[in-house]
């Protein structure tokens, strides 16, 4: 085997591995993210209100976690932190495990998510680092469609031992536990990012496109997060089974996948504007849906229609953040901080909505118009750049004179 051979081959083990990880990771995630508030709801009644208040606490501690990934990491090693995180996130399930009261259920989730935030930014370093152009969209695609595939199982597994939640966090403790034996193997820091070969596959417009999907990213998780705490009761009220709501709940997360599947197999979406707006419109007009309570198949349509949007959001926010920003555990941190804003706003906006005095026996009523209210903010801060965008390239037109 030649040399270069040997690096290519490398090079293929890792990202396998760090699929791997990707994969049994994002289970966890699949269910302290969006199946915890099916088990508090269950377990201790949790209103909509009080939910909304636990996602709330929940998120507070991504966005810190997550910008101190990369810091952390070129002090102690990527391969490090992520071992700790991974521990750490293990120990949590554990006590999880145990039932314990109440109280620590506000203390032991955030932890789990203060952990995921240092954990996500490293991972995603490791797929996109060394790789340009076709090879980067091919690694993310593969990213992408492997974490956001191994979600809904963390959902389906709340359905399944529906009564039995100390069940669910045994499984992700052990899960979370045996991604120790992929991570032994890994390199101490990511591999090394050519800044001038990536400079030769990022097209003119793409500072502008990444401007523009991190704006449309936080709106898109502010819209499901918003939507997320209060989604069990909605399907309470259309009169859905609880050991049934979770499993209907995935459906958003199944139809990114379909997404991330597509812009994978056809990847010349990238350098196109028409991509961000679609999933703009699909994004909102999906969560509206889904929150107007008609009946149970327009709320799974909405899901499904939400989860095409955000997913096309998803995709392109990520690549062109790595393809300007080199790859580096800095710029995942800056991607899932962006990510842990609308995890942070989502909750918040949507206690606001549930306080407003509007006459309504519901929460989804005030979320509607907080919903409204964030997709015109975002939306319109989004199209800036795209002005901009066709304004830089109509001053670089060459101008014919007669």
């Amino acid at each position: 085997m030649t040399g270069k051979d040997d690096i290519v081959g490398r090079s293929s083990a890792l990202l396998l591995s760090t699929l791997a990880y990707a994969g049994i990771a994002s289970v966890g995630t699949g269910v302290m993210l969006n199946g915890v508030y099916y088990i508090t709801r269950d377990v201790f009644a949790f209103t909509d209100l009080r939910n909304l208040l636990l996602g709330l606490c929940v998120q507070v501690p991504y966005i810190p976690a997550a910008l101190l990934a990369g810091p952390i990491s070129k002090r102690l090693g990527a391969r490090r932190l992520l071992t700790a995180a991974l521990i750490g996130m293990a120990l949590a399930c554990a006590m999880l495990a145990t039932l314990p009261p109440q109280w620590a259920w506000w203390l032991l989730a955030p932890c789990y998510n203060a952990f995921a935030g240092l954990q996500w930014p490293i991972v995603e370093s490791y797929i996109a680092s060394g790789r340009h152009g076709r090879d980067m969209r091919r690694a993310i695609g593969l990213f992408n469609i492997t974490w956001a595939a191994a979600i809904p199982p963390g959902l389906w597994l709340i359905s399944i031992m529906h009564g039995m939640p100390q069940v669910t966090f045994i499984v992700l403790a052990v899960l979370h536990g045996a991604t120790l034996g992929l991570v032994t193997f890994w390199p101490l820091q990511p591999p090394r990012h050519d800044a001038d070969a990536a400079r030769n596959h990022t097209g003119e417009a793409y500072p502008n496109l990444l401007r523009a999907s991190r704006t449309l990213l936080p709106m898109s998780y502010v819209l499901l997060y918003m939507l997320g705490p209060i989604l069990p009761g909605i399907f309470e009220r259309l009169d859905v089974a609880a050991a049934v709501a979770p499993t209907l709940g995935s459906t958003w997360i199944i139809a990114r996948v379909g997404v991330f599947a597509l812009m994978y197999w056809r990847p010349g979406w990238h350098g196109r504007w028409g991509i961000l707006g679609f999933g703009a419109f699909m994004l909102i007009s999906g969560t509206l849906v889904v929150l107007l309570e008609m009946n149970v198949w327009s709320a799974v349509l909405g899901l499904g229609v939400l989860g095409v949007g955000q997913g096309m959001i998803y995709y392109a926010a990520l690549y062109y953040g790595m393809a300007v920003e080199h790859a580096a555990v800095d710029s995942g941190g800056r991607h899932e901080a962006v990510i842990g804003l609308g995890y942070l706003l989502g909750p918040t906006l949507g206690l606001l909505g549930g306080a407003l005095p509007i006459g309504s026996p519901t929460v989804t009523a005030g979320v509607i118009l907080m919903t409204s209210a964030v997709s015109i903010v975002g939306s319109s801060l989004a199209m800036r750049f795209y002005v901009d965008a066709r304004r830089r390239r109509g001053r670089a037109a060459p101008v014919h004179r007669g």
